[in-house]
Protein backbone atom coordinates (compact mmCIF):
# COMPACT_ATOMS: atom_id res chain seq x y z
CA UNK A 1 0.00 0.00 0.00
CA UNK A 2 1.38 3.31 -0.91
CA UNK A 3 2.28 6.30 2.20
CA UNK A 4 -0.71 8.22 0.65
CA UNK A 5 -3.33 5.06 0.71
CA UNK A 6 -1.94 4.14 4.14
CA UNK A 7 -2.04 8.32 5.44
CA UNK A 8 -6.08 8.25 3.74
CA UNK A 9 -6.67 4.72 5.23
CA UNK A 10 -5.73 6.55 8.76
CA UNK A 11 -7.98 9.65 8.30
CA UNK A 12 -10.82 7.80 7.01
CA UNK A 13 -10.97 5.97 10.60
CA UNK A 14 -10.07 8.66 13.01
CA UNK A 15 -13.00 9.35 15.38
CA UNK A 16 -14.32 12.82 15.31
CA UNK A 17 -13.64 15.42 18.32
CA UNK A 18 -16.75 14.37 19.54
CA UNK A 19 -16.88 10.59 19.14
CA UNK A 20 -13.21 10.89 20.85
CA UNK A 21 -14.74 12.68 24.36
CA UNK A 22 -17.94 10.23 24.10
CA UNK A 23 -15.29 7.14 24.33
CA UNK A 24 -13.60 8.53 26.89
CA UNK A 25 -16.48 9.77 29.24
CA UNK A 26 -17.14 5.98 28.45
CA UNK A 27 -13.90 4.44 29.33
CA UNK A 28 -13.52 6.80 32.61
CA UNK A 29 -17.55 6.03 33.47
CA UNK A 30 -17.23 2.68 33.05
CA UNK A 31 -17.63 0.01 36.09
CA UNK A 32 -15.78 -3.38 34.53
CA UNK A 33 -15.23 -4.93 38.13
CA UNK A 34 -19.45 -5.08 38.13
CA UNK A 35 -19.54 -6.74 35.18
CA UNK A 36 -20.23 -10.39 34.54
CA UNK A 37 -16.55 -12.15 33.64
CA UNK A 38 -17.84 -12.84 30.05
CA UNK A 39 -19.24 -9.29 29.62
CA UNK A 40 -15.79 -7.83 31.31
CA UNK A 41 -13.61 -9.71 28.42
CA UNK A 42 -15.83 -8.71 25.47
CA UNK A 43 -15.77 -4.69 27.00
CA UNK A 44 -11.80 -4.96 27.62
CA UNK A 45 -11.45 -5.92 23.68
CA UNK A 46 -13.94 -3.04 22.83
CA UNK A 47 -11.83 -0.65 25.05
CA UNK A 48 -8.46 -2.42 23.56
CA UNK A 49 -9.87 -1.72 19.90
CA UNK A 50 -10.73 1.66 20.68
CA UNK A 51 -7.87 2.60 22.12
CA UNK A 52 -6.23 0.92 19.03
CA UNK A 53 -7.93 3.37 16.62
CA UNK A 54 -7.24 6.22 18.78
CA UNK A 55 -3.37 5.23 19.08
CA UNK A 56 -3.71 5.04 14.84
CA UNK A 57 -5.70 8.29 14.45
CA UNK A 58 -3.20 10.15 16.67
CA UNK A 59 -0.91 8.46 14.88
CA UNK A 60 -1.93 9.62 11.61
CA UNK A 61 -3.42 13.54 12.73
CA UNK A 62 -0.20 14.22 15.11
CA UNK A 63 2.74 12.48 13.22
CA UNK A 64 3.34 10.48 10.09
CA UNK A 65 0.60 12.71 8.32
CA UNK A 66 1.36 15.88 10.30
CA UNK A 67 4.99 15.85 9.03
CA UNK A 68 6.15 17.29 5.61
CA UNK A 69 9.86 16.84 4.67
CA UNK A 70 11.36 20.21 3.73
CA UNK A 71 10.95 21.54 0.14
CA UNK A 72 12.81 24.67 -1.01
CA UNK A 73 10.21 27.48 0.55
CA UNK A 74 9.18 30.98 -0.91
CA UNK A 75 11.88 33.31 0.00
CA UNK A 76 11.14 36.14 2.73
CA UNK A 77 11.46 39.19 1.97
CA UNK A 78 12.06 42.65 3.05
CA UNK A 79 12.18 46.09 2.84
CA UNK A 80 15.09 47.99 1.59
CA UNK A 81 16.08 51.15 4.10
CA UNK A 82 16.46 54.74 2.83
CA UNK A 83 20.07 53.77 3.53
CA UNK A 84 20.33 51.10 1.33
CA UNK A 85 21.85 48.85 3.89
CA UNK A 86 20.34 45.71 5.98
CA UNK A 87 20.00 47.20 9.38
CA UNK A 88 16.89 48.85 10.96
CA UNK A 89 17.86 50.96 13.32
CA UNK A 90 15.16 51.22 16.02
CA UNK A 91 17.63 53.55 19.28
CA UNK A 92 20.38 54.82 20.02
CA UNK A 93 21.85 55.43 23.15
CA UNK A 94 24.77 56.88 24.37
CA UNK A 95 26.73 56.33 28.26
CA UNK A 96 29.29 58.66 29.68
CA UNK A 97 28.59 57.73 33.50
CA UNK A 98 29.55 53.92 34.00
CA UNK A 99 28.39 54.60 37.75
CA UNK A 100 25.05 54.92 36.33
CA UNK A 101 24.92 51.75 35.03
CA UNK A 102 26.42 49.74 38.13
CA UNK A 103 29.11 49.12 36.12
CA UNK A 104 30.72 45.90 37.96
CA UNK A 105 32.27 43.24 35.85
CA UNK A 106 31.20 39.88 36.26
CA UNK A 107 33.80 37.33 36.04
CA UNK A 108 31.64 34.57 34.03
CA UNK A 109 30.94 34.78 30.64
CA UNK A 110 28.17 36.01 29.12
CA UNK A 111 24.96 34.67 30.08
CA UNK A 112 23.50 31.40 28.48
CA UNK A 113 21.81 31.64 25.05
CA UNK A 114 17.93 31.50 25.46
CA UNK A 115 17.99 32.98 29.03
CA UNK A 116 18.13 36.27 28.63
CA UNK A 117 14.79 37.35 29.77
CA UNK A 118 14.70 40.32 28.11
CA UNK A 119 18.57 42.08 28.59
CA UNK A 120 19.05 45.73 29.11
CA UNK A 121 21.53 48.24 27.81
CA UNK A 122 23.15 47.68 31.07
CA UNK A 123 23.14 43.91 31.00
CA UNK A 124 24.80 43.90 27.35
CA UNK A 125 27.42 46.26 28.67
CA UNK A 126 28.48 44.36 31.47
CA UNK A 127 28.55 41.31 29.24
CA UNK A 128 30.26 42.91 26.62
CA UNK A 129 32.93 44.05 29.13
CA UNK A 130 33.60 40.57 30.95
CA UNK A 131 33.84 39.13 27.11
CA UNK A 132 36.35 41.26 26.29
CA UNK A 133 38.37 40.75 29.36
CA UNK A 134 38.33 36.80 28.88
CA UNK A 135 40.02 37.49 25.90
CA UNK A 136 42.37 39.87 26.70
CA UNK A 137 41.11 43.40 25.33
CA UNK A 138 41.52 45.86 28.10
CA UNK A 139 41.62 49.20 26.40
CA UNK A 140 38.00 49.26 26.01
CA UNK A 141 36.71 50.93 28.75
CA UNK A 142 33.12 52.26 29.92
CA UNK A 143 33.47 56.00 30.40
CA UNK A 144 32.11 56.53 26.98
CA UNK A 145 30.09 54.17 24.98
CA UNK A 146 27.51 53.76 22.64
CA UNK A 147 24.16 50.75 22.51
CA UNK A 148 22.41 50.48 19.00
CA UNK A 149 19.35 48.81 18.69
CA UNK A 150 18.68 47.16 15.34
CA UNK A 151 17.32 44.95 13.38
CA UNK A 152 19.39 42.61 10.79
CA UNK A 153 17.08 42.49 8.29
CA UNK A 154 19.26 39.83 6.27
CA UNK A 155 19.31 37.45 9.25
CA UNK A 156 15.77 38.60 10.90
CA UNK A 157 16.99 39.32 13.87
CA UNK A 158 17.16 41.65 16.61
CA UNK A 159 20.56 43.22 18.00
CA UNK A 160 22.38 45.03 20.29
CA UNK A 161 25.70 46.30 19.61
CA UNK A 162 27.84 48.00 22.04
CA UNK A 163 30.45 50.52 20.62
CA UNK A 164 33.36 51.33 22.91
CA UNK A 165 34.13 55.00 21.76
CA UNK A 166 37.16 56.35 23.97
CA UNK A 167 40.88 55.13 22.94
CA UNK A 168 42.73 54.83 19.40
CA UNK A 169 40.85 51.56 18.47
CA UNK A 170 37.21 51.27 17.98
CA UNK A 171 35.75 48.20 19.74
CA UNK A 172 32.49 46.52 19.18
CA UNK A 173 30.76 43.71 20.21
CA UNK A 174 27.22 42.59 19.38
CA UNK A 175 24.55 40.34 20.52
CA UNK A 176 20.93 38.68 19.93
CA UNK A 177 18.80 40.99 21.37
CA UNK A 178 16.29 38.08 22.39
CA UNK A 179 18.31 35.67 23.10
CA UNK A 180 21.53 36.59 24.69
CA UNK A 181 23.49 34.79 22.10
CA UNK A 182 27.06 36.61 21.43
CA UNK A 183 27.48 37.98 17.52
CA UNK A 184 30.79 39.25 17.08
CA UNK A 185 33.01 41.78 17.83
CA UNK A 186 35.14 43.81 15.90
CA UNK A 187 38.30 45.58 17.15
CA UNK A 188 41.29 46.20 14.36
CA UNK A 189 44.83 47.29 15.41
CA UNK A 190 48.23 48.16 13.73
CA UNK A 191 51.15 47.38 16.00
CA UNK A 192 53.75 49.88 14.60
CA UNK A 193 56.61 49.27 16.48
CA UNK A 194 58.35 46.43 18.79
CA UNK A 195 58.76 42.60 18.47
CA UNK A 196 55.73 40.39 17.07
CA UNK A 197 53.45 38.50 19.03
CA UNK A 198 53.72 35.60 17.42
CA UNK A 199 57.35 34.19 15.97
CA UNK A 200 56.16 31.51 13.61
CA UNK A 201 52.68 30.62 11.71
CA UNK A 202 52.04 28.06 13.99
CA UNK A 203 52.33 29.91 16.76
CA UNK A 204 49.53 32.55 15.24
CA UNK A 205 46.88 29.12 15.11
CA UNK A 206 47.49 28.44 17.76
CA UNK A 207 46.90 31.82 19.03
CA UNK A 208 43.49 32.07 17.38
CA UNK A 209 42.31 28.47 18.21
CA UNK A 210 42.77 30.04 21.84
CA UNK A 211 41.10 32.91 20.97
CA UNK A 212 38.44 30.45 19.94
CA UNK A 213 38.27 28.26 22.85
CA UNK A 214 37.64 31.32 25.10
CA UNK A 215 34.80 32.88 23.39
CA UNK A 216 30.80 31.64 24.49
CA UNK A 217 30.54 29.80 20.81
CA UNK A 218 29.91 26.59 19.59
CA UNK A 219 32.76 24.60 20.35
CA UNK A 220 34.45 21.48 18.36
CA UNK A 221 34.47 22.96 15.80
CA UNK A 222 37.69 22.36 12.73
CA UNK A 223 39.98 24.85 11.27
CA UNK A 224 39.88 24.55 7.56
CA UNK A 225 41.06 27.64 6.52
CA UNK A 226 43.07 31.07 7.24
CA UNK A 227 43.40 33.74 5.08
CA UNK A 228 46.19 36.03 5.55
CA UNK A 229 45.17 39.56 4.04
CA UNK A 230 48.46 41.23 5.42
CA UNK A 231 50.98 40.93 8.04
CA UNK A 232 48.81 42.14 10.59
CA UNK A 233 45.24 40.50 9.33
CA UNK A 234 44.78 36.88 9.30
CA UNK A 235 41.28 35.04 9.83
CA UNK A 236 40.68 31.48 10.64
CA UNK A 237 37.61 29.34 10.19
CA UNK A 238 36.63 27.02 12.19
CA UNK A 239 33.69 25.23 11.09
CA UNK A 240 31.96 21.60 11.67
CA UNK A 241 32.27 18.92 10.43
CA UNK A 242 29.08 17.23 9.30
CA UNK A 243 31.45 14.06 7.75
CA UNK A 244 34.73 13.27 7.54
CA UNK A 245 36.41 15.92 5.35
CA UNK A 246 32.93 17.40 5.15
CA UNK A 247 32.67 21.11 6.75
CA UNK A 248 29.75 23.42 7.14
CA UNK A 249 30.52 26.93 6.28
CA UNK A 250 27.27 27.89 7.31
CA UNK A 251 28.50 26.90 10.82
CA UNK A 252 31.17 28.46 11.92
CA UNK A 253 32.87 30.75 13.62
CA UNK A 254 35.30 33.34 11.94
CA UNK A 255 38.41 34.54 14.26
CA UNK A 256 40.94 37.48 12.91
CA UNK A 257 43.80 37.98 14.79
CA UNK A 258 46.72 40.49 14.34
CA UNK A 259 49.96 38.17 14.71
CA UNK A 260 52.01 41.46 15.14
CA UNK A 261 50.64 42.56 18.27
CA UNK A 262 48.71 39.12 19.15
CA UNK A 263 45.16 41.16 19.73
CA UNK A 264 41.69 39.47 18.38
CA UNK A 265 40.57 41.90 16.14
CA UNK A 266 37.38 40.54 15.16
CA UNK A 267 35.07 37.42 15.21
CA UNK A 268 31.49 36.62 13.40
CA UNK A 269 29.48 33.66 14.43
CA UNK A 270 27.20 31.86 11.44
CA UNK A 271 25.02 29.86 12.62
CA UNK A 272 22.61 28.12 9.42
CA UNK A 273 22.31 24.89 11.10
CA UNK A 274 22.17 21.71 8.67
CA UNK A 275 18.68 20.34 7.71
CA UNK A 276 18.94 16.86 6.96
CA UNK A 277 15.90 14.99 6.81
CA UNK A 278 16.53 11.88 4.21
CA UNK A 279 15.39 8.79 4.81
CA UNK A 280 17.19 5.82 5.63
CA UNK A 281 18.20 4.30 1.96
CA UNK A 282 17.00 7.29 0.64
CA UNK A 283 19.78 7.82 -2.17
CA UNK A 284 21.25 11.31 -3.60
CA UNK A 285 20.97 12.14 -7.12
CA UNK A 286 23.98 11.34 -8.95
CA UNK A 287 26.53 13.79 -10.88
CA UNK A 288 24.61 12.61 -14.27
CA UNK A 289 21.12 13.64 -12.48
CA UNK A 290 21.89 17.15 -10.79
CA UNK A 291 23.59 18.13 -14.56
CA UNK A 292 20.43 16.82 -16.16
CA UNK A 293 18.62 19.06 -14.06
CA UNK A 294 20.33 22.20 -14.46
CA UNK A 295 20.50 22.40 -17.98
CA UNK A 296 16.69 21.68 -18.14
CA UNK A 297 16.18 24.56 -15.98
CA UNK A 298 14.08 27.41 -17.66
CA UNK A 299 15.67 30.24 -16.01
CA UNK A 300 19.31 30.14 -16.93
CA UNK A 301 20.57 29.35 -20.15
CA UNK A 302 23.19 27.01 -20.55
CA UNK A 303 23.93 26.86 -23.71
CA UNK A 304 27.38 26.55 -24.84
CA UNK A 305 28.40 25.47 -21.54
CA UNK A 306 30.90 23.13 -20.30
CA UNK A 307 30.50 21.35 -17.09
CA UNK A 308 33.74 21.73 -15.00
CA UNK A 309 33.40 21.03 -11.53
CA UNK A 310 30.99 18.73 -9.81
CA UNK A 311 31.04 18.75 -5.39
CA UNK A 312 28.62 17.22 -2.75
CA UNK A 313 28.93 19.75 0.12
CA UNK A 314 26.59 21.91 2.33
CA UNK A 315 24.99 24.48 0.79
CA UNK A 316 22.32 27.75 1.54
CA UNK A 317 19.79 28.44 -0.86
CA UNK A 318 19.62 31.78 -2.38
CA UNK A 319 16.76 31.53 -4.96
CA UNK A 320 18.69 32.33 -8.09
CA UNK A 321 17.42 30.46 -10.96
CA UNK A 322 14.41 29.27 -9.26
CA UNK A 323 10.70 30.69 -9.82
CA UNK A 324 11.52 33.43 -7.49
CA UNK A 325 14.40 34.61 -9.07
CA UNK A 326 17.20 36.75 -7.40
CA UNK A 327 16.69 39.53 -5.50
CA UNK A 328 18.68 41.94 -3.06
CA UNK A 329 16.59 41.78 -0.39
CA UNK A 330 15.54 38.18 0.49
CA UNK A 331 15.89 37.19 3.83
CA UNK A 332 18.66 34.26 4.31
CA UNK A 333 17.44 31.00 4.31
CA UNK A 334 17.11 29.50 8.47
CA UNK A 335 19.36 25.99 7.59
CA UNK A 336 21.50 24.65 4.92
CA UNK A 337 21.42 21.50 2.88
CA UNK A 338 23.11 18.47 1.27
CA UNK A 339 23.57 20.36 -2.44
CA UNK A 340 25.44 19.08 -5.69
CA UNK A 341 27.70 22.36 -6.54
CA UNK A 342 28.01 22.52 -10.39
CA UNK A 343 30.22 24.98 -12.04
CA UNK A 344 29.15 25.53 -15.64
CA UNK A 345 32.02 27.61 -17.99
CA UNK A 346 31.90 28.57 -21.83
CA UNK A 347 35.02 27.79 -23.04
CA UNK A 348 37.31 29.90 -25.60
CA UNK A 349 35.85 32.70 -23.52
CA UNK A 350 37.95 35.88 -23.73
CA UNK A 351 37.08 36.88 -20.23
CA UNK A 352 35.63 34.60 -17.15
CA UNK A 353 32.31 33.56 -18.09
CA UNK A 354 30.97 31.28 -14.81
CA UNK A 355 27.82 30.00 -13.60
CA UNK A 356 27.54 28.36 -10.75
CA UNK A 357 24.41 26.48 -9.62
CA UNK A 358 23.51 24.71 -6.18
CA UNK A 359 20.88 21.23 -6.22
CA UNK A 360 19.52 19.93 -3.53
CA UNK A 361 20.86 16.42 -3.46
CA UNK A 362 17.75 14.34 -1.93
CA UNK A 363 14.87 16.73 -3.48
CA UNK A 364 16.74 17.54 -6.92
CA UNK A 365 15.04 21.17 -6.87
CA UNK A 366 17.68 24.18 -7.64
CA UNK A 367 18.27 25.70 -4.61
CA UNK A 368 20.06 28.94 -6.27
CA UNK A 369 23.55 29.94 -7.34
CA UNK A 370 25.48 32.13 -9.10
CA UNK A 371 26.82 34.04 -12.40
CA UNK A 372 30.90 35.45 -12.65
CA UNK A 373 31.51 37.52 -15.62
Amino acid sequence: MKDSELIAAYDRIAPDPACKQRMLENILNSRPLEAPKAERRRLRGVLLAAACIAAVAALAVGGYAAYEKWTLPEPKVYEVPSNGGVYEIHETAVYTDPARLEMEIPPAQTEEPGKSGGLTDADFIRQGLALLRQVGVMDATPEQLTVVRQENLYWGREEAEILFDQGDIRTSVKFNAETGKFLGLSGIDWQLEGSAACASHAEADALARQYYEALPVEQGYQLIDCEEYDAQYWSYDFCREVEPGVFNQYEMVRISINPVSGRLTGCVVFYVPLLDDHEPGQERISREEAEQIARGCPYVDLEGYTLCSAEIGIGIPNWNFTEYGSGPNHRASDVSRWAWTLIFERPNSEFTDQVQILIDCYTGEILGGDVAK
